[in-house]
Formats: structure tokens, C-alpha cells, sequence
């Protein structure tokens, strides 16, 4: 025959040697929910100030090809994605194989009413040429 389950109740301790037992307490579920609902409220509001802080800019740009093929420059071609009847200025630099600027502009996108802009910008520069790269773009004056 199996054994009985046993009960807090019928289970005696010799008195003194493990402490006052204690009556189980009330769960706080209350207290629970608010500071979950807290926890919560602090992680939205720090994830929307962080969005707006470092979030999709109204600008971005991207490479799309560089040719090197002429000495004495490399003709950089990039595209810009901006608003609509707003201009941009993009930073193009040039870097050869150490790694050392070679050469450098700011370019003015036209304001126009296309959302996406295709540039291709020639760029002297003074060295062997290994790369072409636009480092950003941002609201024309």
C-alpha cells in the first residue's frame, strides 16, 4: 500500500532546533503589477528618446560604384535618399593604400523634387588611388 502524503500540519519538528516556522504569506500581486507596468513604461520611453537620438535620419546615402581608372582622380558615384524640395551636402573623400586621405569635397545635391538623388562626382585627388567613399550627407544651408 502507498504511502500517505504528508501535510505541513502532520509533520512535527523538534522544537527549537530549526527556528519559528513561519505562516505563508499573502502574495502581493498589486505591487507585481505596478512595477511591471513601470518596468515597461521606463523601456518604451527609453527606446523612443534612443530612436529619436540615433534613429533613421531624413537623409542617407549610399555608394554605389568608384573608378579609379584615370590617374589623378576617381570619379565617385553615390546615391541620396533626402525629402522631397529639400538640397544636401554629401562629404566624398578619397583614401589610398595606407589608409591616408588623398583627396576630399562637400557636394551639393540639388533641391528638387525627386526623394532619391543618383551623383557622380569627380574627385581629384594626390596619390594612388584605393578607395572612394562618401562619409555622409546632411541638410544644405
Amino acid at each position: 500500500m502507498p504511502a500517505a502524503p504528508l501535510d505541513a500540519a502532520s509533520v512535527s519538528f523538534p522544537d527549537g532546533r530549526y527556528g519559528r516556522r513561519r505562516e505563508p504569506s499573502r502574495r502581493r500581486t498589486g505591487t507585481t503589477a505596478v512595477l511591471t507596468a513601470g518596468v515597461i513604461a521606463a523601456g518604451v520611453v527609453t527606446a523612443w528618446l534612443l530612436m529619436e537620438s540615433y534613429g533613421q535620419d531624413e537623409l542617407s546615402e549610399r555608394l554605389l560604384a568608384f573608378d579609379d581608372s584615370v590617374p589623378g582622380q576617381v570619379e565617385v558615384t553615390f546615391e541620396v535618399y533626402k525629402p522631397a524640395g529639400e538640397g544636401a551636402t554629401c562629404a566624398v573623400r578619397s583614401r589610398d593604400l595606407a589608409g591616408a586621405e588623398i583627396g576630399y569635397a562637400e557636394v551639393d545635391v540639388p533641391a528638387d523634387d525627386a526623394t532619391r538623388v543618383e551623383m557622380t562626382y569627380v574627385l581629384p585627388v594626390e596619390g594612388d588611388v584605393n578607395t572612394g567613399e562618401v562619409l555622409r550627407c546632411w541638410q544644405a544651408d
